[in-house]
């Protein structure tokens, strides 16, 4: 899926392009989670952590994940992107396997073939899905229809923010980048 739509984000890092390769490379692996980075202008690079889940006969897209630190504050972000038509009123919400409470992401906005859902990942919310390997999501496609339940790969995200936090020279969440 092409990420141009990434330029819009307003906390997302950039960083000329040149000083990115000797940092982190697309395409780079953090368990679950892949690099994925996109030029935004000339010798201009945004990077974010990213995965892509479809139901396992291969004909349904379920979500795209994005995590990506602020650019001035010690937190990340979680952006869950999924198919236009998605019933609001439940959310988007991901609740790490053996935990009791669920993280409520916050609707942002939809475009013509998608709406996106956002959580910000303070040190509590990323040690909570650092805590097992999968996480469970879901949300309610369309009107009336029964929730979209699905597991979500965790592990690696934790230790991919802070490569991105250091490669771009942020805070990251609450000091993982500080090594």
């Amino acid at each position: 899926m092409k990420l141009s739509w990434l330029g819009g984000l307003a906390f997302a890092l950039a960083v000329p392009q040149a000083a990115l390769a000797d940092r982190l490379e697309a395409g780079a692996r953090f368990g679950d989670w892949t690099v994925a980075c996109e030029a935004i202008a000339v010798n201009e690079t945004i990077c974010v952590l990213s995965q892509q889940l479809i139901a396992r006969n291969g004909d349904r897209f379920l979500t795209e994940l994005l995590a990506f630190n602020d650019a001035e504050a010690p937190r990340a972000y979680l952006a869950a992107r999924v198919p236009l038509g998605v019933y609001f009123p439940p959310g988007f919400s991901m609740r790490p396997e053996g935990a009791g409470e669920a993280l409520e992401f916050e609707w942002q906005s939809c475009d013509a073939s998608l709406c996106e859902a956002l959580l910000v990942l303070d040190a509590a919310a990323l040690q909570s899905l650092g805590a097992e390997a999968t996480a469970i999501a879901g949300y309610v496609p369309v009107t009336g229809a029964e929730p979209l339940v699905f597991r979500v790969g965790t592990e690696g995200l934790a230790d991919g923010l802070a490569a991105l936090a250091r490669a771009f020279g942020v805070p990251g969440v609450d000091g993982l980048a500080a090594d």
